[in-house]
């Protein structure tokens, strides 16, 4: 046998004008059985299927030095929104302290507050 010659599947006991039965359909082992397996096929038409996996391993690696850069790029301009956000927080917060201060201080009253005071009388001085 050759390398190109068609593989053909076992002979089966039941007859070819005969239909299978409904048991041997539902059954995956028996349905199965007849077909060769998968990597025993020679394509007789096209190119193998190396070409195929060479051409998409070619087009990946065209792909991924864009992407790559694309990637690069998005997460530096993330970073770099990220930290002017933060910086403009921050020079918010200063310049907003004290007028906070003060709001908070001008709506403060302190309640009534008074120290007991002696009593003072006039004493006149007599010059002589």
């Amino acid at each position: 046998m050759t390398a190109t010659a068609l593989i053909e599947p076992p002979a089966s006991d039941v007859a070819p004008d005969t239909a299978p039965s409904a048991s041997h359909l539902h059954h995956p082992g028996r349905l199965l059985a007849g077909l060769p397996p998968l990597l025993s096929i020679v394509p007789v038409a096209g190119p193998a299927a190396f070409v195929y996996v060479g051409f998409g391993v070619v087009l990946l690696l065209l792909l991924v030095p864009p992407l790559a850069l694309l990637a690069t790029v998005v997460g530096a301009m993330l970073v770099a929104a990220t930290a002017l956000v933060v910086l403009v927080a921050i020079v918010v917060a200063l310049v907003k302290a004290p007028f906070l201060l003060v709001r908070l201080l001008r709506e403060h009253r302190p309640g009534h507050f008074s120290l007991p005071v002696p009593h003072v009388r006039k004493v006149k001085v007599h010059r002589a």
